[in-house]
């Protein structure tokens, strides 16, 4: 894999070997990067947009979700009008399924799931998109889509934040934090 971009995981190794596994045949690594969805996003999947149900605690979380909702979109109101909105399409928007897929974390047993995820890996083959999570003992896959859907990655970086906005084929939008080396990465590989 020489050549390749990817990020580093913490206590060393590179995230190349962990998502090297995923790989169809004929398929190449081209870049591993590490991102976080915008602060500014949805804290939470919205239950109408759940691929799966996350047990019988959920309703035990509602007041905890709905707060969160509403300090998001407090911030939102704050720091939108400076920065644009960090998600344009909707849920059911090729970003809005972006962010589902990278909020819906299954457990180590794949039995249950949890929809406050931030982080993830994005692995970029020829052909496809791997979105995973970047644990500290195991990479966990949560999805993937062709390449041709993420059309541009715009470094928004300044002095509070590392933002990068990705724009897919649908003219859907997501903000994700990404350090400066990975967003120089994001920028090669996605940018025709």
């Amino acid at each position: 894999m020489t050549g390749v971009y990817a990020s580093q995981r913490y206590g060393g190794g590179s995230y190349a070997t962990a998502v090297a596994p995923w790989l169809g045949q004929g398929e190449h690594l081209l870049a591993v990067t590490e991102v976080s969805l915008g602060g500014l996003i949805r804290d939470t999947v919205p239950r109408r947009h759940r691929p799966q149900s996350g047990g019988g605690l959920d309703v035990l979380l509602l007041p905890f979700e709905l707060v969160s909702a509403a300090w998001t979109a407090l911030r939102r109101g704050l720091v939108a009008p400076l920065r644009g909105r960090p998600l344009r399409g909707g849920w059911g928007s090729q970003a809005g399924r972006f962010v589902i897929a990278v909020r819906t974390l299954p457990s180590r047993d794949g039995r249950t799931f949890s929809y406050g995820n931030d982080h993830a890996l994005l692995a970029f083959t020829t052909h496809r998109v791997l979105i995973a999570h970047p644990g500290v003992s195991q990479t966990r896959y949560l999805g993937e889509f062709p390449r041709g859907e993420l059309r541009g990655a715009r470094n928004r970086h300044w002095m509070f934040s590392d933002r990068v906005d990705l724009t897919f084929a649908d003219g859907s939008l997501v903000a994700v934090e990404a350090k400066r080396p990975e967003a120089e990465a994001l920028a090669r590989v996605v940018s025709p």
